[in-house]
């Protein structure tokens, strides 16, 4: 196992994974790493991408073979063998930080995982000491991606033949065959709760 504490935050499209990976970042330690899922989709000529079903001409982006997953498990790796970029101070005069709090200096350090399908590569899922899954219902998420821009953009019928179908397939398989995920509702706040669970696990004694 890596000394390294790693989170996964992962779950529907446009359910605050990224808005919840950013306030995170702004008060753990600058020591923390980060990798996100969306980095690692394939260019739209690759012949890795399979269409879309019912007829769409359109790529599917929202299953796991549309990314180079190999590449993501090697960069968390390289993350396992590289040291920290500082030390593992935390800045108490952080935005979420305690102003009466005091941190102990041993502790894990801290790699957060941002994607909508962490969970469905076993391999991945098996490296993640906290694990996170946000959800939301269908007309929140559907809300939500119309205020998104996405390159190449989503063409009519879209979210109906792909986003939804392929997040309820997520969800059961993680709720199936994932062990301790926390499920969040994407419409409440979670900072504290996520940002608490991750101190202790990382051993960070709050006196």
């Amino acid at each position: 196992m890596s000394h390294w504490l790693v989170v996964a935050l992962s779950g529907v499209t446009n359910g605050g994974k990224s808005t919840l990976t950013k306030q995170l970042l702004e008060v753990l330690p600058k020591s923390t790493n980060l990798l996100c899922q969306d980095d690692y989709f394939y260019p739209e000529d690759s012949s890795h991408h399979v269409p879309c079903p019912g007829g769409l001409s359109h790529h599917n982006w929202d299953i796991i073979t549309s990314m180079n997953m190999e590449k993501m498990k090697v960069d968390v790796k390289d993350v396992f063998t590289s040291r920290p970029k500082e030390d593992l101070s935390i800045d108490r005069n952080s935005p979420g930080a305690s102003p009466t709090s005091e941190c102990s200096s041993s502790y894990r350090p801290i790699l957060l995982l941002d994607g909508f399908l962490l969970f469905d590569d076993s391999e991945l899922t098996e490296l993640c000491d906290l694990r996170f899954f946000f959800t939301l219902s269908r007309e929140q998420c559907w809300e939500r991606r119309c205020s998104r821009v996405y390159d190449p953009p989503d063409p009519p019928g879209y979210f109906e033949q792909c986003v939804w179908p392929m997040y309820e397939t997520h969800l059961a398989h993680v709720k199936e065959n994932v062990q301790n995920v926390h499920f969040l509702n994407g419409t409440e706040d979670h900072f504290e709760m996520v940002h608490q669970k991750i101190l202790k696990a990382a051993k960070i004694v709050l006196k």
